[in-house]
């Protein structure tokens, strides 16, 4: 299927994920990571072909998959004395689906143009579970042409594509996302929060707003599930959350944009970390509401 030799660098939970999922298509790769114990663990589980390095990697590899945690991490696998930029070839891409900071690719894109190597950004909206089930989306930006080059190897792991444009706008999209669903678990909570202050039966409400509202639509799965019941745990972490945030009202910041109900959801998650029921966890802030308006959620 994939006519390039095909490499991962990062073996955590998506770089797993990638690596078995590839097997399972019948694509060879080469693996490795920074953590030589990640690495290891790859080949504990079953999975092949390791390399050393980033470095020895890239001697071997033409399609290079990138899936690291952290911006130093990204930076540390392209940069560093064992990175991937000391032996690429040009003519080699890169496919970054790192979880990174919008400002990290680009910078990492621009010191590699110079040796002919493509960046393609193709930030994964999913879980490590969607990734084995071939059902991530990929938020892509970068070269169109070489984005189709490796089609074939995408489409085994991504349902779905969107091409946003300039190199930085994946993670930026992401972070969107995220603090829209931030914004919407607050303005829910307050919504049922007001209904039960009010005499009206929430779960009632969370039924009929969607009808009321738009004419069609379900209410927020996330609000019935973990508000209502009383558990408070969405299973993305608060820091995570707010991490998000900052990287929106910074982009809106710099484009000289109004981001008001971003502004004040980044204050209610900031109080809601220092809540005496804090978790830390993005619901916190839902908690934190509850809490003010003296109400205690629960179907026991």
């Amino acid at each position: 299927m994939a006519n390039f030799s095909v490499g991962i660098v990062g073996l955590d939970a998506m770089g797993s994920a990638l690596s078995r999922r590839l097997s399972e298509q019948g694509i060879g790769y080469t693996a490795t990571d920074l953590n030589s114990r990640m690495l290891q663990a790859h080949l504990a589980e079953g999975g092949s072909a390791p390399a050393g390095s980033p470095f020895d990697l890239a001697q071997i590899c033409d399609l290079v998959l990138i899936t690291e945690t952290s911006d130093d991490a990204l930076r540390e696998s392209v940069m560093g004395s064992i990175g991937l930029i000391h032996a690429l070839r040009p003519g080699t891409i890169i496919v970054d689906l790192s979880d990174a900071s919008p400002q990290v690719g680009p910078t990492l894109a621009r010191s590699l143009y110079s040796k002919g190597v493509n960046w393609i950004e193709a930030t994964p909206v999913g879980s490590p579970q969607d990734a084995r089930d071939g059902k991530l989306t990929l938020l892509t930006a970068g070269s169109a042409d070489a984005l189709e080059q490796v089609m074939p190897v995408l489409r085994t792991f991504a349902s779905k594509t969107v091409h946003l444009g300039e190199i930085g706008s994946g993670p930026l999209a992401k972070s969107l996302a995220a603090a829209f669903t931030a914004t919407s678990i607050a303005l829910w909570t307050e919504m049922v929060v007001l209904a039960k202050k009010l005499g009206l039966d929430p779960a009632g409400i969370l039924d009929a707003m969607p009808l009321l509202a738009t004419g069609a639509g379900t209410a927020p799965p996330a609000i019935a599930a973990e508000v209502l019941t009383g558990r408070y745990e969405s299973g993305t972490t608060q820091k995570r959350a707010l991490g998000d945030i900052e990287r929106v009202l910074s982009a809106a910041h710099a484009a000289g944009a109004p981001a008001t109900y971003v502004s004040l959801v980044q204050a209610a998650c900031l109080s809601a970390a220092h809540s005496p029921h804090a978790k830390g966890d993005l619901m916190d802030v839902a908690h934190w509401m509850a809490d003010n308006a003296g109400l205690k959620f629960s179907k026991e």
